[in-house]
C-alpha cells in the first residue's frame, strides 16, 4: 500500500471509527489495516489514534492530520478522475448534506433517481439543520436553502423556494381573518429559529414592501414542525410552500394574503471551490437543477 493509500485509510478510520469497518470499505484485512497505521503513526512520528477494545479516537496529532489530508485527497481524487475520461460512468463514494425537514419530503426521489441511473455511485446522505463545514467535515456538496453568506464555496441555483402565510381554519374562525400584513403583529405567529430573523417578516406586492415585526405563544425549529402546529391551530406559520402541499391539500390549512409575498428563499447546491470537479459531483448537481427545473 502506497502513502496515498496509507492517508486514505487514515480518513477512513477517523470517518468510521472503526478499523473493521475502514478495512472494509478499502478492501484490505483488519489486522493489515491495523499495520499500515502503525505504519503511517511511525513515519510520522506522532501517535495518530487512541485505540480500546470498544473505541478509536482521534489524538490531538490525528486530528490535525485528519483537517489538512482530507481536503487535500479530494482535490487528489478530483485531480485523478479529471484525468480519465469523463464520459466513463461515474463510480465512488458522494457524500451529500442537506436539511433535516427537506431531505426526506424532497430530496429522496432525485437522490433514488440518479443512484439507479449510476450504481457505481456511493450515496451518504446526513440531513441536520446545522450549517456544516463542507471542506472540514469532507462533504462533496451541500443542498440549502436561503440566502447563502459569503464563503469561497461555488453555488448553483437549483429552484426558487417559495414562502406562504399559513393558518387552520379552526385558528381563523377564533382569531379573525388577516386582510393585510400589518395586521399579523396582532395574531399568533409560529416562530421558526431557523430562519435568520424569525420575528421579522417582509411582503410585497407590485412594487410595495411591508416589514412586520411578530410575536407569538409557540418558538420551535424547523417548517415542517411549524406546518404542523399551524394544522393544530396554535397560531399562523410563514413557511415554505413545500412543506405545507399536504396539509393545504387536505384542507387542515388554508393560505393568508396570496396576493402578497413572503420574502422567497432559493434552493442551492453548494461545494467547495476547486479547479477540478468530480464527475460524480458535477452530474449530481446537473441531476439536481433538473430535477427542480420546475420548482419544489
Amino acid at each position: 500500500m502506497d502513502r496515498i493509500d496509507a492517508l486514505r485509510l487514515f480518513c477512513s478510520v477517523a470517518e468510521l471509527g472503526s478499523f473493521t469497518q475502514a478495512s472494509e470499505r478499502e478492501g484490505i484485512t483488519p489486522g493489515a489495516a491495523s499495520k499500515q497505521i502503525t505504519a503511517l503513526e511511525t513515519r510520522l512520528q506522532a501517535r495518530l489514534f487512541e485505540r480500546t477494545t470498544r473505541s478509536v479516537r482521534l489524538t490531538d496529532a490525528g486530528t490535525a492530520l485528519l483537517e489538512r489530508v482530507r481536503p487535500w485527497l479530494d482535490e487528489y481524487d478530483a485531480l485523478e478522475e479529471g484525468v480519465a475520461d469523463a464520459r466513463s460512468a461515474p463510480a465512488g463514494l458522494l457524500r451529500v448534506s442537506a436539511p433535516v425537514d427537506f431531505g426526506p419530503r424532497k430530496l429522496m426521489r432525485p437522490v433514488a433517481d440518479f443512484m439507479k441511473q449510476w450504481p457505481g455511485v456511493e450515496v451518504r446522505l446526513t440531513m441536520g439543520d446545522r450549517m456544516v463545514d463542507l471542506v472540514n467535515e469532507g462533504f462533496d456538496v451541500g443542498v440549502r436553502i436561503g440566502n447563502l453568506p459569503d464563503s469561497a464555496l461555488i453555488a448553483r441555483q437549483l429552484a426558487p423556494a417559495c414562502m406562504a402565510l399559513l393558518a387552520s381554519p379552526d385558528y381563523l374562525a377564533a382569531a379573525g381573518a388577516v386582510r393585510h400584513p400589518s395586521e399579523l403583529a396582532n395574531h399568533d405567529v409560529i416562530i421558526d429559529r431557523n430562519k435568520p430573523a424569525p420575528q421579522q417578516l417582509r411582503f410585497e406586492r407590485d412594487g410595495e414592501s411591508v416589514d412586520v415585526r411578530v410575536n407569538g405563544r409557540l418558538t420551535l425549529n424547523g417548517a415542517v414542525a411549524a406546518v404542523a402546529a399551524a394544522s393544530a391551530g396554535v397560531g399562523i406559520a410563514c413557511s415554505p410552500a413545500w412543506a405545507a402541499e399536504e396539509a393545504l391539500a387536505e384542507g387542515r390549512l388554508v393560505q393568508l394574503l396570496p396576493d402578497w409575498q413572503p420574502e422567497h428563499r432559493d434552493l442551492w447546491a453548494v461545494f467547495p471551490s476547486s479547479r477540478y470537479m468530480t464527475h460524480r459531483v458535477r452530474l449530481f448537481v446537473d441531476h439536481l437543477a433538473k430535477s427542480f427545473a420546475e420548482g419544489i
